[in-house]
């Protein structure tokens, strides 16, 4: 038997609160028309509520050299567990 991923969601200010997954230091937001949301744990603050991790901007610029990140989104059906995440 495995654990189940706790519920992760970024609260984007536009786009209100996405499925999110924590990547190493990255996290990944799928975005309603499909792309993904990719920032850096420096930009966001970290909260647990109810529902699993909330994620918010916090208005932090990404660390020096962020802009070479190559670290691979998660694959979509990794958000699959997401029933609705409001």
């Amino acid at each position: 038997m495995t654990a189940s991923k706790p519920t992760e969601a970024l609260l984007h200010p536009d786009l209100g609160k996405l499925p999110a997954r924590k990547v190493l230091e990255c996290i990944f937001a799928l975005s309603p028309d499909g792309p993904y949301i990719h920032h850096h744990l420096e930009e966001v603050t970290a909260q647990e509520d109810a529902t699993g991790i909330v994620y918010s901007l916090n208005g932090q610029p990404p660390t020096a050299g962020r802009e070479r990140c190559r670290i691979i989104p998660p694959l979509v059906n990794e958000f699959d567990s997401f029933e609705s995440v409001s």
